[in-house]
């Protein structure tokens, strides 16, 4: 058998190195392959990391936090995780399907001649898509894509709310705390006075009792505030990302938290329908569905597989060359292509009855913030009516006109005044707040 190299099985070296050559090929793909990397969770480390972040030095504003909120808060890592996730799974839709290698061996027995008793050869299952699924499921893809980078933009909007609504409660318990301490000093002053006058006869003890029962209850409502203002403190934190010790020696600055603007009713309206980050991504969503659909209609039509083959039989080369498609006979995909428009209307839906939540949020919200502007007028006119009694009481008392306790009593009437401003001056910001969430529109500067 001149001509032959004999090798395993008695093969010939020309067909050794055909049955070689897959093998070569598939080593070179799979090396080529992504490995697997362990990146294992460690509880301990990942809280650790948390309790140790701080915030630098000087005044930290509403900009500053918001800046440090958007950088360290957790929910806003896992808006970006699935960012890129809805990103990779662009690459995965734009994939072409691989050829499929087929390889297989027969054994001749009691062949005559010395002819090789093996028959071997290689067969390839070349797919081509058809009717431009691939860029229909592109296109899908990249919808989604669109949509999760517009719900991280609403985390983000969010991140900033939260920071603003925590400065606000922030604000408004420091400046109760500062107020019920104030009347808690008038108070105290006006049980001495009255208890002075108890032991010369001039009053009753019901007058002193009644004193006390108003110093005790300034006394729990200031250590309410206070409660709250270490609540509104927490909050923050939490807002911002980091734990509520990273705030200890932090000077926080309510610059800027008090301005209360008269917006364009009409603009917002706009925002709320048009520009919102939940409607723009519902949008996306829909524009998802829709080429999902393309893609249930496209798969009507048949993808090609080619299948080129080849065999070395006793001696000889023998090349084949076919092809298969699926013939649509007894399903022509009505089933998926009907989900497909049943999800479209699903996404049209979604789509409208969110635009109608948004106009109806930013009509209530326009409506709370009339009206807390309203009562806030209407509180500061009673506060400028004590302070000018307040005015009037000092100008007597020092004239000898009055008495301290008329004076004390007039700086406590002031102080109920202070509260009830506050309170209406604190919900109209609550109020701007919730108006600006609404359209998501910023109304006032950061």
């Amino acid at each position: 058998m001149s001509g032959y190299c004999r090798g395993p099985m008695n093969l010939p070296a020309s067909m050794l190195l055909r049955r070689a050559a897959p093998l070569v090929l598939a080593g070179f793909i799979f090396e080529s392959c992504a490995h697997y990397q362990p990146q294992p969770l460690v509880p301990e480390q990942s809280a650790s990391e948390m309790e140790s972040r701080t915030l630098g030095g000087g005044a930290w504003d509403r900009a500053r936090l918001t800046a440090a909120a958007l950088k360290m808060q957790p929910e806003l890592e896992v808006a970006r995780a699935k960012v890129a996730t809805a990103q990779a799974a662009i690459v995965t839709a734009g994939a072409r399907p691989n050829p499929t290698f087929g390889f297989s061996a027969t054994n001749v027995s009691r062949l005559l001649g010395g002819m090789p008793p093996w028959i071997s050869g290689f067969t390839l299952d070349v797919p081509i898509e058809t009717a431009g699924k691939r860029g229909h499921r592109i296109a899908q893809a990249q919808a989604l894509a669109n949509a999760a980078a517009l719900s991280f933009s609403q985390a983000e909007w969010f991140a900033k709310s939260r920071v603003r609504k925590s400065l606000l409660d922030s604000f408004a318990a420091k400046q109760r705390f500062e107020i019920f301490r104030e009347q808690q000093g008038d108070f105290e002053e006006t049980l001495k006075l009255l208890e002075a006058q108890v032991e010369a006869g001039e009053v009753s003890r019901i007058e002193a009792f009644q004193a006390r029962s108003h110093l005790s209850e300034t006394r729990l409502l200031s250590r309410e505030a206070e409660t709250k203002s270490a609540e509104a403190r927490a909050a923050l934190a939490a807002a911002v990302g980091v734990s509520v010790h990273a705030l200890d020696g932090v000077q926080i600055s309510f610059a800027g938290l008090e301005a209360l603007p008269r917006p364009d009713e009409r603009k917002l309206r706009r925002a709320a329908l048009l520009q919102r980050s939940d409607l723009l991504a519902t949008l996306a969503q829909y524009a998802a569905a829709e080429a999902a659909l393309r893609i249930e209609i496209a798969k009507q039509w048949p993808d090609l597989h080619l299948g080129p083959g080849y065999a070395y039989d006793q001696g000889q080369d023998k090349w084949t060359i076919g092809f298969n498609v699926t013939l649509p006979v007894l399903d022509q995909n009505r089933g998926p292509i009907a989900e497909a428009l049943a999800k479209r209307r699903e996404a049209a839906a979604n789509f409208n009855a969110l635009q109608a939540k948004a106009l109806g949020e930013v009509e209530l919200a326009l409506a709370t913030y009339r009206g807390a502007l309203a009562k806030l007028e209407t509180a500061d006119q009673l506060l400028a009516a004590h302070e000018k009694q307040l005015r009037s009481s000092e100008a007597l008392f020092k004239g000898g006109e009055s008495d301290r306790l008329t004076l004390v009593s007039a700086r406590v009437e002031l102080h109920n005044a202070r509260l009830s401003r506050l309170d209406a001056h604190a919900a109209a910001l609550q109020a701007l707040s919730a108006l600006e969430d609404a359209a998501q529109l910023m109304l006032t500067s950061e």
